[in-house]
């Protein structure tokens, strides 16, 4: 048997190796790295727990940062140098010979074969970005990625193109997956009281000026514009708005119970929304999904599909007045009384592929072979 080493920078509070996974506010990928531990030692590997740290000042800005962040005060209240030092440092594992500079400060991690040095990465931050630095060290020897597509990896990698070969599909999930399936019972029940759903499309979401992507070589254009779309052609159709109307997370979660349909957006392309969503049992409707995951999404199965036309490589609208267009003209269809037991199927659909396959605790069952432990 292996005997592996689990490197993660975070959760904040840490100050010893070993990760709580009882903590309802724990990241998605503080529990996954819980229970991969605990799959690895029932298979009978050694595995330690390193926390990568850097400094007191940083543990200190990340613990104000996650005692503030289900409320209604976000991380705009820190000073701007503040919330740079909090956001990337500066890597350096000496048993691997692995140094990169800038890294994020959460949702990666990375498993090293202790006897053998090579290790595998799990990335799942907006862009994979600590995949792109560390990509052609001699033992990395794959980089599952949440927000996976090819073609923009083929892009963003012009230096390191020899290497994308490493790159595979992992899967996104909450940010906060315990706390989240923990409101399920109360979000059902006060769902299930309404006598009436609201039939407008729900979305509660980022989309300011700033937030905005280009493809190599393009214009800038902003994530999120169909929600501006949606607001000004469809207003008695469409309950939408953007960082102004951002509530507490329960308190959100409460609000898309109330509507029949919620509409989910790409971030990168995913957003941790829909799958918060999908763990609530709540239908979510959006684009065709077209970027590869490790548990397969199926369309009209798992979430309503709406065919939005041409896309970025974060899975953005080119045209958001053609994607607002399609996404009402979906909506019609789906809260006709006709099919409302296909909209509830869907719904559970989601649910389940969650809980059985794709949460922090379940996607090991799928990913553990495809690590091909012994072979590196």
């Amino acid at each position: 048997m292996g005997k592996y080493t689990i490197y993660h920078p975070g959760p904040p509070q840490t100050r010893a190796n070993k990760i709580n996974d009882e903590i309802e506010t724990s990241y998605c990928t503080h529990l996954m790295i819980a229970h991969l531990e605990k799959m690895l030692l029932r298979k009978n590997h050694t595995v330690d727990v390193n926390f990568i740290g850097s400094g007191r000042a940083r543990r200190r800005i990340l613990q104000n940062i996650e005692e503030n962040r289900l409320s209604h005060e976000t991380q705009e209240t820190l000073d701007a140098d503040d919330l740079e030092d909090s956001c990337v440092s500066d890597v350096h594992i000496p048993s691997l010979n692995l140094r990169a500079n800038r890294c994020p400060n959460s949702l990666w991690f990375i498993l090293a074969n202790d006897k053998t040095k090579k290790f595998v990465l799990f990335d799942l931050q907006d862009s994979p970005g600590v995949a792109y630095k560390i990509l052609h060290h001699e033992n990395l020897v794959f980089a599952f990625t949440g927000q996976y597509s090819f073609e923009r990896i083929y892009h963003e990698c012009s230096n390191n193109r020899q290497y994308i070969y490493k790159f595979i599909p992992f899967i996104y999930t909450a940010y906060y997956p315990k706390l989240t399936k923990n409101l399920r019972s109360e979000i059902q029940d006060f769902r299930n009281s309404i006598k009436k759903l609201d039939d407008r499309i729900f979305f509660y979401g980022n989309n300011r000026d700033s937030y905005t992507h280009s493809d190599r070589n393009g214009t800038p254009q902003k994530i999120r514009e169909v929600i501006s779309v949606l607001a000004e052609k469809y207003p008695d159709e469409s309950c939408v708005g953007s960082w102004e109307a951002k509530l507490p997370l329960a308190e959100f979660f409460k609000k898309a119970a109330t509507h029949t349909i919620n509409l989910a957006l790409p971030g990168h392309p995913w957003c941790s929304r829909e799958h918060e969503l999908w763990t609530l049992g709540l239908p979510v409707i959006m684009y065709e999904h077209t970027h590869h995951m490790a548990v397969p999404l199926l369309p009209n199965y798992h979430y309503v599909a709406v065919p939005g036309g041409p896309r970025l490589s974060i899975g953005m609208a080119k045209d958001p007045e053609l994607a607002a267009d399609r996404i009402i003209e979906t909506h019609r269809e789906w809260i006709k009384p006709e099919n409302r037991w296909r909209l509830n199927m869907v719904a559970k659909n989601g649910q389940t592929r969650i809980d059985k396959h794709a949460n922090y605790d379940t996607v090991w069952n799928t990913v553990l072979p495809l690590l091909k432990l012994g072979r590196w």
